[in-house]
């Protein structure tokens, strides 16, 4: 762990030396690719406990009816 801690120091000091326009363009496309991977990530979720609760709604009916 201590490693991987010493690299992302390493890491962060490069990236704070860097000029703000170039933090930019080596910043945004980490955070746009983190975003898409959690929106994919909370769709599927979502879509998948929306099929669920509408299974069950159904069964539900069935068993009044």
């Amino acid at each position: 762990m201590g490693g991987f801690l010493n690299w992302w120091d390493g890491v962060e000091l490069w990236l704070t030396g860097l000029p703000f326009i170039a933090q930019t363009a080596v910043v945004m496309p980490v955070v746009l690719a983190l975003a898409y991977g959690i929106a994919m990530v909370l769709d599927g979720a979502l879509g998948n406990g929306i099929k669920l609760v509408r299974r069950v709604r159904h069964d539900d009916s069935d068993i009044e009816r």
